[in-house]
């Protein structure tokens, strides 16, 4: 039975994952993900390019978001799970993985599977960086992470650091 409460963005006390990101170039930005509490390493990800140059959370100024070629803003954000019609959600618990709330610009932000910026499409990526440009263990890294997070809601915080 699927928990109403991963419905429903109600910004309840949740855990926190802390993304930073460290290496942003024209086409895609790497990150690494760790556990807000213990500060334990825990994947690394990759999504397409950082356009908020001044990290401000918002498109504003020259920057502009290009539809499927930019990265999130930093900020911090409520993820819940929800069904999903992509590959990984059937060996996902309930078909569900994380759905990212209230992004500035953005719609149907996920956490998924992948290997690199060009499977991102504005959504984030999981994997071992391994090698340049690319994310290994995709889908294996993924499965870990949901379950990590109990396939219930959390808080992403994301930071620009390179």
């Amino acid at each position: 039975m699927i928990n109403i409460l991963n419905y429903l963005p109600l910004k309840l006390p949740a855990p926190t994952v802390k993304m930073m990101r460290k290496y942003n170039n024209e086409l895609y930005c790497i990150s690494h993900l760790f556990d807000g509490k213990t500060g334990e390493y825990i994947c690394d990800a990759i999504e397409d390019t950082v356009r908020d140059m001044n990290h401000n959370g918002r498109f504003d100024n020259e920057e502009q978001k290009v539809y499927g070629e930019t990265a999130i803003p930093c900020g911090r954000y409520y993820v819940t799970f929800r069904r999903t019609g992509l590959a990984i959600g059937s060996k996902a618990k309930d078909g569900c993985i994380p759905l990212i709330h209230d992004v500035p610009s953005f719609s149907l932000v996920r956490i998924h599977n992948g290997v690199n910026e060009k499977n991102s499409e504005g959504c984030i990526v999981l994997g071992l960086n391994k090698e340049k440009g690319k994310v290994l263990d995709s889908e294996s890294v993924c499965l870990d992470f949901y379950k990590r997070m109990k396939y219930r809601p959390f808080w992403l915080e994301i930071t620009d650091t390179y």
